[in-house]
């Protein structure tokens, strides 16, 4: 099966793209999005909103406008943005890849030449859909309509919106009271509101027990979980079994022997029995990975092996944080990964803790983020869900009024 010329030329209109792309990244290196700072992201947006009008109404006396909204475009821009999307996913976001991958820009998506020319053309290609369905929308279905023009607005916030969203990091110490953050380009930023650390607190998973080679510092690849006392599992040939768990343990200095401990930097203990199945050989003592307190401890099964346990992973953390604005008003937010606060025009995200401390860690590092179209966006996403739910509702009917008329016609 031979592909359509209307698919070729349009496909070959997005290679152009591509190429013409990876030729500015580099010749000029990455696309700067500074010059889209309010207000001129704004103007631009605007200008080109009036452009995409422009050419709604021109194209049926230019030929090659109208490309740009035929169907074969829409297909190809989509596919195109979904290639380019996979790569995205696919690769390390990295400014300092090196290499082809790294030449092209595909490490700094967000910043390729190619990535936005793509993406620049299949939001038009959107708009003047947009535009034929308004001109059109009697014989449309009005939910289609909006899902399509939601889609745009998100499209054209996404780009002409990019050079007004600011990042600021922000480290917290329990306690002490900050007004100011470090921008991604390292420039110190005063932020409109006052945030104070209350409390950090952390849920970790159960700790795992591995087999450690000494010479070569490789773990086993099973391990053992230990949510409670009995657990047991075979690994490398040796039967581990966990005869007593302490969540918060610590030792006297002159001691091996762990014991229950409530007091900051106490670490996981489990007592581990080993035998081997081969030999018959017995090893039992206590493992821990420790803390910034107490040293690790291991359980040394030959000259070589031994049972280790590596620091817990953090399953669930979050920061419980004062809010002051300008005006006065207080807030208290508890913030967690994916679960930001909101502050007028910004969000307050979580981002990471002191790793040495872990649990005890009493800094957290948030990151604020302001971003001046978001009401746009936001508005935008809703529109897109109720038109979803009412696409999903009305399909049934549709179904029923089509194969009512064929019998009609029958």
């Amino acid at each position: 099966m031979t592909l359509q010329w209307g698919y070729k030329r349009a496909f070959g209109r997005c290679a152009l793209l591509f190429v013409a792309g990876t030729a500015l990244q580099m010749i000029f290196g990455d696309l700067n999005n500074e010059f889209l700072r309010y207000p001129w992201g704004l103007i631009i947006a605007l200008n080109y909103l009036y452009l995409l009008v422009l050419i709604h109404f021109q194209k049926h006396r230019w030929k090659w406008l109208g490309q740009l909204a035929d169907h074969y475009a829409c297909t190809s821009a989509l596919a195109s943005m979904v290639v380019m999307t996979i790569i995205f996913g696919l690769t390390r976001q990295d400014p300092a890849s090196e290499g082809i991958v790294g030449m092209l820009g595909f490490s700094r998506m967000t910043s390729s030449w190619a990535f936005n020319l793509l993406l620049l053309y299949f939001t038009t290609t959107t708009g003047l859909a947009v535009m034929e369905d308004l001109q059109h929308i009697r014989k449309r279905r009005v939910a289609a309509v909006l899902s399509h023009a939601a889609v745009f607005v998100v499209l054209v916030a996404g780009i002409f919106g990019s050079g007004d969203k600011l990042r600021v990091s922000v480290t917290l110490q329990k306690g002490q009271p900050s007004h100011w953050g470090i921008s991604r380009e390292g420039e110190q930023v005063d932020l409109p509101f006052v945030l104070t650390l209350d409390e950090f607190r952390m849920e970790e998973y159960a700790p795992k027990l591995y087999v450690l080679d000494a010479m070569t510092e490789q773990s086993s690849r099973d391990f053992l979980s230990v949510e409670q006392a009995g657990d047991e599992a075979t690994i490398d040939g040796w039967h581990l079994t966990a005869v007593e768990n302490l969540d918060m343990a610590g030792h006297m200095p002159d001691s091996d022997e762990y014991r229950a401990m409530e007091h900051v930097g106490a670490a996981p203990a489990v007592y581990v029995r080993a035998r081997n199945f081969r030999t018959g050989v017995e090893r039992e003592g206590w493992v821990s990975c420790g803390s910034f307190v107490f040293e690790p401890s291991y359980l040394f099964l030959d000259d070589r092996l031994a049972v280790a346990m590596p620091r817990r992973e953090a399953k669930h953390y979050l920061s419980r944080l004062q809010v002051v604005e300008e005006d006065g008003a207080h807030h208290n937010f508890d913030i967690e990964v994916n679960h930001p606060a909101r502050v007028g025009a910004w969000r307050i995200y979580q981002m990471g803790y002191d790793t040495q401390r872990g649990r005890w860690s009493e800094v957290s590092v948030v990151e604020c983020v302001r971003d001046g179209w978001y009401s746009a966006v936001h508005i935008a996403l809703w529109t897109m869900l109720v038109a979803g739910v009412v696409m999903f509702l009305t399909a049934g009917g549709r179904k029923v009024a089509i194969k009512q008329g064929k019998e009609a016609k029958q």
